[in-house]
């Protein structure tokens, strides 16, 4: 099977870079000196950690439009259809994916406060991948921005 591997940036952040295979959804994460700046694709992920394991979520732009990943899950997004749920408890928040009402992925996230990588970010969704996320999948700009071809790499 040919494998299709792809770098995307890192949400708020410029030293982490995501190589993921678009096929199988494994993915590895380089520092950004390791990837020429050409070879990046419209995209950006987040890493969380279980139990002490980093595990990430990747929004990649692809000719069909966006597609995100949970590791090695993947889920093309739809108008209308996906939705995200957010509910914050304390410092935790969870986050929840859904398709017509049923759950596709989920995880516990310690809630981010504070300002983002550029002191102009201050707002939730400027430094909060997945608040980011809820806010756009629900608006038709969100598709046409994140349909585009990727480059691939090696």
């Amino acid at each position: 099977m040919s494998t299709q591997k792809v770098a995307i940036s890192q949400f708020d952040g410029t030293s982490k870079v995501l190589k993921i295979d678009v096929g199988s959804g494994v993915g590895e994460i380089f520092s950004s000196d390791e990837i020429p700046e050409d070879d990046i694709s419209f995209g950006l992920f987040d890493i969380y950690e279980v139990n002490e394991k980093s595990n990430f979520i990747a929004l990649l732009a692809t000719g069909d439009g966006p597609l995100l990943f949970f590791n090695e899950i993947k889920y093309r997004p739809e108008l209308g259809k996906t939705k995200v749920s957010i509910k914050d408890d304390n410092q935790t928040s969870h986050f929840l994916i859904l398709h017509e009402g049923s759950p596709v992925f989920g995880l516990f996230y310690e809630r981010k406060f504070g300002i983002g990588l550029h002191p102009y970010n201050r707002e939730r969704d400027d430094i909060d991948f997945y608040y980011w996320l809820k806010t756009k999948v629900i608006n038709p700009k969100f598709y046409e921005v994140y349909t585009k071809k990727y480059t691939v790499i090696e």
